[in-house]
C-alpha cells in the first residue's frame, strides 16, 4: 500500500512539473514543432530532413532571444511577441524555399490555426 502511495504521489510530481514549464524541454518542443509541421503539411521523409534544420537553428535563435531578454531585465509582453512573430515570418519563409506552394498555403493554414490555439490559451489564463 505504501509503495502505491509513493508512486502516486511521484506520478502527480511528474504530471505537475511538466505543467510548471510551458515550454519543456528543447528537444520536446522541437519535436512537437517538427511533427505538428509534419501532419499539417503532409510532409515526406525527405522534406523533414529539410525542414529539421531551419526549425532548429529558429529555436535556437529564439531561445537565446529569450535568455536576453530576461538577463536584461527586459520582460516587455508586446516586445516579446513582436520579436516572436519577426522571428517566425522568418522562419516560415526559410521553410517555404524548401516546400511545395501547396505545403506553403498549407504551412500558412497551420500557422494560423497555432495563433488561434494560442490565443483560446491566452483567454484561459
Amino acid at each position: 500500500m505504501k509503495k502505491l502511495v509513493l508512486i502516486v504521489l511521484v506520478a502527480i510530481m511528474a504530471v505537475g512539473s511538466s505543467f510548471a514549464q510551458p515550454g519543456g524541454d528543447p528537444a520536446e518542443r522541437l519535436q512537437r514543432e517538427i511533427t505538428g509541421l509534419t501532419t499539417a503539411l503532409g510532409l515526406s521523409t525527405e522534406d523533414v530532413a529539410k525542414i529539421t534544420p531551419i526549425v532548429t537553428e529558429a529555436q535556437k535563435k529564439q531561445s537565446e532571444a529569450w535568455a536576453k531578454m530576461r538577463e536584461s531585465g527586459d520582460m516587455d509582453r508586446d516586445k516579446m511577441r513582436e520579436e516572436r512573430t519577426k522571428m517566425m515570418a522568418e522562419t516560415d519563409k526559410k521553410l517555404k524555399e524548401v516546400l511545395t506552394p501547396e505545403q506553403g498555403v498549407k504551412l500558412d493554414a497551420f500557422r494560423k490555426q497555432q495563433a488561434e490555439e494560442r490565443a483560446k490559451r491566452m483567454q484561459g489564463q
